[in-house]
């Protein structure tokens, strides 16, 4: 019977120690590791648990570079598509349009230029401003016709009366090379 007793105490201290060991609970008192299992313990598990690497964190990076250079890139692409936003409005605009279409009907611009006038380039830049509400336009814009002779049409009208008035065009003409203006007007 005493060794039943002493066999089941040692299974005890055994399961014991081994709870302790393995013990996760905070503020637990644990009764010491015998010395040489605790260091075969720490050898294994303390100094390089599987979970971490021992090693110097990285010094943390300074992206004011990278910001910079983004923001710079950033305000150029905007500003470029803004620039080309508003000359496409002017581009499809309706007095640039309609000045367009007249001068394609008008008899000395046939003889000179030819029947099919038209912008030089798919994305011509379209010079001056257009506003409607103040009531002007004056524009300019490279032109080019069938015969191949290029030529700046210059268009500048203003409205009389307030904002159901009347437009009236002050100049209407194309510019050839060699300073000869075809006057488009009626």
């Amino acid at each position: 019977m005493m060794s039943q007793i002493s066999a089941a105490l040692a299974k005890r201290r055994a399961v014991g120690v081994l709870g302790r060991m393995y013990s996760t609970q905070i503020g637990a008192a644990a009764t010491p590791l015998p010395s040489a299992l605790q260091q075969k313990w720490e050898a294994a598990h303390a100094k390089n648990p599987a979970f971490a690497v021992e090693r110097d964190l990285p010094a943390p990076k300074n992206h004011k570079r990278e910001i910079g250079l983004f923001l710079v890139f950033a305000t150029i692409t905007w500003g470029a598509g803004s620039v080309i936003a508003f000359n496409y409005q002017r581009m499809t605009s309706t007095p640039v349009t309609a000045a367009l279409f007249t001068a394609r009907h008008n008899d000395e611009v046939h003889e000179v230029l030819g029947p099919q006038l038209n912008f030089t380039s798919a994305f011509p830049w379209i010079s001056g401003d257009i506003s409607h509400l103040k009531g002007f336009v004056e524009v300019e814009f490279d032109v080019v016709g069938d015969k191949g002779v290029p030529g700046r049409l210059v268009l500048k009208s203003r409205r009389t009366g307030k904002q159901n008035g009347e437009w009236k065009t002050t100049e209407f003409y194309i510019t050839m090379a060699d300073g000869r203006k075809i006057d488009c007007g009626e």
